[in-house]
């Protein structure tokens, strides 16, 4: 069952902090890639393109694992392990820009029409982590 972020998760993962994804592939070996993530509410929204490996495995009902670590402290982290509740390619160059911008401060500049973004949502099933850490 879907869990809501508390207020302390919601603000550190407001910041631009790097995040790994965690997929697993058809071997049953675990693929990790570092993404940029935003919050839509209670959700993690990812952003792959159609080609990406670990994103074609994020279907609807999809089990992923995102953690986050606070670049000033490592001892600051967060692991989500959640399901895929959405996924389309409608609004994913918009959402790229968005993420660009709160990453990089700009507009993203490689924008592909042979091969497109994807938005997917992630709804969080279970929380850990040391995000009050000092």
């Amino acid at each position: 069952m879907p869990i809501q972020l508390s207020e302390e998760m919601q603000s550190f993962l407001s910041q631009p902090i790097p995040a790994v994804v965690s997929t697993v592939r058809k071997d049953g070996s675990v693929q990790m890639n570092p993404i940029w993530y935003d919050l839509d509410g209670h959700r993690i929204r990812l952003n792959p393109t159609t080609s990406r490996r670990w994103g074609k495995r994020l279907d609807a009902g999809a089990e992923v694992t995102l953690f986050f670590i606070d670049p000033n402290n490592m001892w600051r982290w967060a692991e989500i392990r959640g399901r895929v509740t959405g996924k389309t390619q409608e609004g994913g160059e918009e959402h790229i820009d968005t993420l660009s911008r709160r990453y990089l401060g700009h507009d993203y500049s490689d924008h592909r029409t042979d091969d497109p973004r994807q938005v997917v949502v992630v709804e969080p099933l279970r929380i850990g982590g040391t995000i009050d850490a000092t």
